[in-house]
């Protein structure tokens, strides 16, 4: 496998089970060193450990998500460890299956506090260590000239001024590229969910935190895009996880079904006519935290078999 990850440091939070755990896997075997968060302490230890089983660097902390001094904490812990964040992916999520209208307050609260707020928490503290890690020549003074950049300071190539583009670019159309070539300075991924592409009337509170990952994906791309921070989510579909046996043991409860009939009926819409593997979203995510990913900003992609197609 080709190490395009290679010095470089990921945090994947939800890694101790499912498809966080997928994900810190793969990301270490393409070469990052893995900080595997998670609020039980004892998997996220456990994913660490099949990390160095499998000859790669990995690390555990234990954190909630959903409380931003927590967050900030995990920055610290990181970068005084490895001394930079180069990689996030925001994969912790819960879900609950009731009836619209058996949904609580609290029900809600805990929705939205785990997979929405600890998304945009730990996107704000990640983010501000990636802009701070960008070499200080590279920051062109006063604001962005674009109001989509929200008033951030654009970047430039390293010794030359905006002013400066247009003329090497006469030079050659090689040189010209080469002036304009710009680094990425760090890769974020999110994880929405097809439930976050339509509505849910069983998981009502889950479908509309994934529905809004998808806008403050987006939200963040624009605020990050001027640092060459990309910042993308994707969108997984029927993958047989302790989540979607979960999912499965409580549709199956709601219709009066026997269990893993709600999961056959998921995969019998599925055009491709199978489940998904753990492995399939993972690699999506790692082709999203690569270099071969540097122009993709702001996006969303589906990794369900074309259950949803938009």
């Amino acid at each position: 496998m080709k190490l395009r990850l290679a010095g470089k440091v990921a945090i994947v939070t939800g890694a101790g089970q499912g498809l966080g755990k997928a994900v810190a896997l793969r990301l270490a075997r393409e070469g990052a060193a893995v900080v595997g968060v998670d609020i039980n302490m004892e998997t996220a230890v456990a994913t660490a450990r099949e990390i160095h089983a499998l000859g790669g660097r990995g690390s555990a902390h234990s954190m909630d998500v959903a409380r931003l001094p927590e967050a900030e904490i995990l920055v610290e812990y990181v970068t005084g460890v490895f001394r930079h964040i180069d990689v996030l992916v925001n994969a912790a999520g819960i879900v609950r299956t009731q009836a619209f209208l058996a949904m609580t307050e609290e029900d809600w609260d805990r929705i939205i506090d785990t997979n929405l707020k600890g998304t945009v928490f730990c996107m704000q503290a990640v983010g501000r260590q990636m802009i701070r890690q960008i070499p200080p020549e590279v920051l062109a003074e006063g604001p962005a000239s674009s109001s989509r950049g929200e008033g951030v300071p654009p970047l430039r190539v390293a010794g030359i001024l905006p002013a400066d583009r247009g003329r090497d670019a006469l030079d050659t159309e090689e040189q010209g590229r080469d002036a304009l070539a710009t680094k990425s300075y760090g890769k974020i991924v999110n994880f929405s969910s097809i439930s976050g592409r339509r509505g849910r009337s069983v998981q009502m509170a889950y479908a509309a935190s994934k529905a809004a990952i998808i806008s403050v994906t987006q939200s963040a791309a624009l605020a990050f895009a001027p640092y060459n921070i990309n910042v993308n989510a994707v969108c997984p579909g029927v993958v047989p996880t302790p989540m979607w046996d979960q999912i499965d043991r409580d549709r199956s409860r709601l219709m009066g079904a026997q269990p893993g009939e709600a999961l056959k009926a998921f995969i019998e819409k599925v055009p491709l006519q199978r489940a998904g593997t753990p492995e399939d979203v993972a690699g999506a995510v790692a082709f999203l935290c690569s270099a071969d990913a540097d122009y993709i900003t702001g996006q969303t992609l589906n990794v369900d078999g074309g259950f949803e197609m938009n």
